[in-house]
């Protein structure tokens, strides 16, 4: 049950990633403002990452798109 909510909530922070990494121009063009929305989205993974007998898959998800923020991030978006 633990991995299926994890691989769920996963699966949603990818999308919204793949959209601010579709949509650089109009991320950039919110400023500042989406500083505090990756932070978030990161906070979300590391909850999940922080969740006791998570699955090595599921780290594996978790991880990846922590590298994704950390792209999104040094883009400046």
């Amino acid at each position: 049950m633990r991995d299926e909510f994890a691989e769920r909530d996963l699966a949603h922070i990818g999308n919204v990633l793949s959209h601010f990494e579709h949509s650089t121009d109009s991320v950039r063009a919110m400023g500042r403002g989406m500083v505090v929305n990756l932070s978030y989205w990161r906070a979300r993974i590391q909850a999940i990452l922080a969740m006791p007998l998570l699955s090595m898959h599921v780290e594996k998800q978790a991880k990846d798109l922590l590298g994704r923020l950390d792209r999104i991030e040094r883009a400046g978006l």
